[in-house]
């Protein structure tokens, strides 16, 4: 095999050949070559082994067969959904059988699941139509994860309901969900096929400890104060007044209300700091950090689809920390996306799962650079070392916020079609009083379980630091002249994407040759 430079390893190049094989078969929504590709895989595979039983270099057809596999792959998930997608059904549907998938926690006291529809009802046949829907339950009749029931109601197609919104269906649209439904005390619906899901009983041990933490801010915190630290920490923001959500989305930190790789790695430094006060080594308490925060996290968010992704690359990175020492994170990170993809395919046209991967890959290129040009020389200069400390934290901060912004900067203003400075500036102040909301929230759970009355000084500060964030938010928001229209091409936005990437490879490369 041929010899790869670190931090270049043969799991990036697998991941980016199955991710562009994905892109393909997403980007034609076809069926045609299915069974060619799929041909094509296996000979360049079998191939690539007999190539290797006679020491011969094979990497390269495999990369290729990997394409192919990706491909095929993608085409067989979602074969029906190609076949005959929900959304080009143009009868009205009075009926539809489905497979409830995903709970999708509470929306306006209605529980909200994610349904795979295979089947419709125009009131005289039933068509062969598949496509993701919500559905809202608002009946006395339980209905469980991975169930198999038949609905006896309406489904509104978003195409139908958001005409003026085009941009608002396209996303949806992205997530394969085509439509809304819902279940009312007087709808009837049928159980076709009743199964065990561990998920339910997990959810239901989510909603558990939700509730507590929920009950616990409520009882010494303000509400506007309390609705943005309560999402900080479950997500949760259909209680967020609208004004102040779109103050959050205008200065650009909306992001810290959408619980993701950002509040996973807040919580494991937390728990990394209390151990400190332990007897325990630097892998030890990564390890012990790690495990607790991606067993506990997941279940509180109700599973929530960036949590788990966020999980995925927070496992496979302590795996790098915990048994190679050298901390390839590029490996780590590579080896978590294609997790990911093999889960589900379509998470590479989500927003959240690309934001989350280039920040963090972002971080992960740079930040070594930044440490070596620039941490290196602070350490050599002579002065107090606990303020040569300080320096070198809030420097570091302020860093991998820079980081993370200009990674996902050109995605960002294809998706948004809008250039904001503005968020910045708003991050720098955003993601400290989000850590301290998310850490004072943290004590004030603890202690209102020991003792309610001593749980009101830390509440306090929760109430005082989310009161800075709306203002904050509010101020950034009003403040326009950092915020510009702007559009750019989706080949483009990926190609500059690249070309950041690539130039932080290219300076580690150089790095590592020079330690």
């Amino acid at each position: 095999m041929m010899k790869i430079p670190y931090p270049i390893t043969y799991i990036l190049y697998i991941t980016t050949s199955f991710a562009f094989g994905i892109s393909i078969a997403l980007k034609f929504n076809s069926n045609y070559f299915f069974y060619i590709s799929l041909i094509i895989s296996f000979i360049l595979i079998a191939i690539s082994i007999i190539l290797a039983v006679y020491n011969k270099n094979s990497f390269f057809i495999l990369i290729i067969s990997v394409f192919f596999l990706g491909y095929s792959y993608t085409i067989s998930r979602y074969y029906n959904i190609f076949l005959s997608p929900l959304k080009e059904f143009n009868k009205e549907i009075k009926a539809y059988n489905c497979k409830i998938i995903d709970y999708d926690g509470v929306v306006n006291f209605r529980d909200r699941y994610i349904a795979y529809v295979d089947k419709v009802y125009d009131g005289e046949n039933w068509y062969n139509y598949a496509g993701k829907i919500r559905l809202y339950h608002n009946s006395a009749k339980p209905i469980y994860i991975n169930d198999t029931i038949t609905v006896y109601t309406k489904i509104n197609l978003y195409k139908n309901l958001l005409t003026n919104n085009i941009n608002i269906v396209k996303a949806l649209e992205n997530q394969m969900l085509y439509g809304v439904s819902s279940i009312y005390p007087y709808i009837n619906f049928t159980v076709q096929k009743e199964a065990f899901s561990i998920l339910n009983f997990l959810n239901r041990i989510g909603l558990y400890f939700r509730n507590t933490i929920k009950k616990s801010l409520a009882e010494h915190i303000e509400p506007i104060s309390y609705s943005v630290a309560q999402c900080i920490i479950t997500g949760d923001k259909n209680i967020i007044p609208a004004d102040i959500n779109q103050y959050f989305i205008n200065s650009g930190i909306s992001h810290i209300l959408s619980i993701s790789g950002l509040h996973i790695s807040m919580i494991l430094f937390i728990l990394f700091t209390a151990l400190s006060f332990f007897p325990i080594n630097f892998y030890n308490k990564i390890f012990i950090s790690t495990i607790i925060t991606i067993i506990i996290y997941p279940t509180v968010s109700i599973f929530s689809v960036s949590i788990v992704r966020s999980s995925i690359m927070a496992l496979c990175i302590l795996i790098s920390y915990y048994f190679d020492r050298n901390r390839n994170n590029v490996n780590s990170l590579f080896l978590a996306a294609l997790i990911i993809l093999l889960i589900e395919p379509n998470s590479i046209k989500e927003i959240s799962f690309q934001f989350s991967f280039l920040a963090t890959l972002g971080i992960i290129l740079y930040y070594p650079i930044y440490n070596f040009y620039i941490i290196s020389k602070i350490k050599n200069l002579k002065i107090n070392a606990f303020l040569q400390n300080i320096f070198i934290t809030i420097l570091g901060f302020l860093a991998i916020n820079i980081i993370s912004l200009i990674s996902i900067l050109p995605l960002n203003i294809y998706h948004f079609k809008i250039l904001n400075l503005n968020s910045i500036i708003a991050n720098i102040f955003a993601v400290p009083l989000s850590f301290i909301i998310l850490s004072s929230s943290l004590i004030t759970i603890f202690t209102y379980q020991i003792f309610n009355s001593l749980s009101i000084y830390p509440a306090k500060t929760t109430e005082f630091a989310a009161n800075l964030l709306i203002e904050l938010s509010k101020g950034i928001s009003d403040f326009q002249y950092l915020r510009y229209n702007f559009e750019l091409n989706m080949y483009i936005a990926i190609f500059v994407t690249f070309v950041i990437m690539l130039i932080g490879l290219l300076l580690n490369i150089k790095i590592n040759k020079s330690i």
